[in-house]
């Protein structure tokens, strides 16, 4: 091949341009993508390459803090009101949480990581402006059983909820089976649950069998409140697929 076979890659056709640089992360996009040439900048500005942003394990790349936040905001903003996924891992704060809520009416699935200064207000002030949710996951992060309910009022098509609060001392905190008896009570439609270090007893468990009849998957992993016996372990093979859990 010589040289006037060689295409450059700004003559990419823009779909496959966009193929390309849709796997790269939000900072790779804005920071450097973006800035090779007029064509790419075009292509990184498309609402389309924005329905799903990636706010993850950024902590380890050599940027401010205040400037991930940033950077998620201009994201969210590109996306045009079509955002449907975002994962973001500590960085989110009322504030952030509120202003993606604002903007993104469509949003499906929202992971929250590690997101240590929401508070349950910010939360529940988020939540209600998502009706279309379908998945959520929350991890150390204390919630009320009162703002799950909310959660679960606000976005009725609520499939999958996964808590993780290992860090948490959730005994203390809502006492036994609290969120328990808001998911049973709120979450009907739910397929996908995962509770994580929670404090549920046999009770709650028993509330939430009775109430969620589509469920096809827990995780009750540390959990050791549950203690299942032999016809809580039957109730639970009829009725969910796989069941994942302390001494089971």
């Amino acid at each position: 091949m010589n040289d006037s076979e060689y295409r450059s890659w700004a003559e990419l056709p823009s779909d496959l341009t966009s193929s390309i640089l849709i796997r790269l992360g939000v900072i790779d996009i804005l920071e450097n993508a973006q800035k090779v040439c007029r064509s790419w900048r075009r292509v990184c500005k498309d609402p389309s390459m924005w329905r799903k942003i990636d706010m993850g394990n950024l902590l380890a790349k050599i940027i401010y803090y205040n400037d991930l936040g940033i950077m998620c905001r201009h994201a969210v903003d590109r996306s045009q009101g079509g955002l449907v996924e975002i994962y973001i891992q500590y960085i989110c704060n009322d504030k952030l949480l509120n202003y993606i809520a604002n903007s993104s009416s469509n949003l499906r699935s929202l992971r929250l990581v590690k997101c240590y200064t929401i508070k349950n207000n910010g939360f529940v002030d988020a939540v209600v402006k998502l009706p279309l949710l379908e998945y959520l996951e929350v991890t150390h992060l204390p919630l009320t059983g009162e703002s799950l309910k909310i959660a679960g009022q606000s976005c009725l098509n609520l499939k999958t909820l996964k808590l993780n609060y290992s860090t948490c001392k959730r005994t203390l905190i809502n006492g036994f089976d609290n969120n328990a008896m808001e998911i049973a009570e709120s979450m009907p439609e739910l397929r996908h649950l995962e509770l994580l270090a929670n404090s549920l007893t046999n009770t709650g468990l028993n509330a939430i069998l009775d109430s969620c009849p589509h469920l096809e998957h827990l995780d009750l992993g540390m959990c050791f409140n549950i203690h299942f016996d032999e016809d809580l372990k039957k109730r639970c093979s009829k009725r969910i697929r796989v069941v994942k859990g302390p001494a089971i």
